[in-house]
């Protein structure tokens, strides 16, 4: 069995319709790193940098790293995930602030969408 992350990371990008930059930023990584990944069969990449790949993604290192050894070329499903690009630069933003703030910072989105759903 052969591990090909690079390919699975970009199956999972283009199913949640994200380019590379969008998901270089959303990781914190650069976009020359990403595309490098995507392209090469070089799979030296830290655990942390999978990690943070992972959760742009919004799945898991494991899941990641079993569904690369099962990779197939085939086409992507219709069910992919379809969370807005925006709507996941806002997670990521939100995790990388502690616990406290984020709570607050989403308590007062809350209340903002409310507002503005009342009509």
């Amino acid at each position: 069995m052969s591990i090909n992350l690079g390919k699975e990371i970009s199956r999972r990008r283009r199913e949640q319709r994200l380019t590379q930059e969008d998901l270089a930023e959303l990781s914190d990584l650069s976009v020359n790193f990403i595309s490098r990944l995507e392209r090469t069969k070089n799979q030296n990449i830290s655990i942390q940098k999978l990690d943070s790949i992972a959760r742009a993604l919004n799945t898991t290192t494991p899941d990641i790293i079993m569904n690369a050894y099962r990779f197939k070329e085939v086409k992507a499903d219709n069910h992919a995930d379809s969370t807005p690009v925006f709507i996941q630069k806002v997670i990521n933003e939100l995790r990388k602030m502690p616990s406290e703030k984020s709570e607050r910072v989403c308590k007062a989105f809350i209340i903002v969408a409310k507002e503005i759903n009342k009509d």
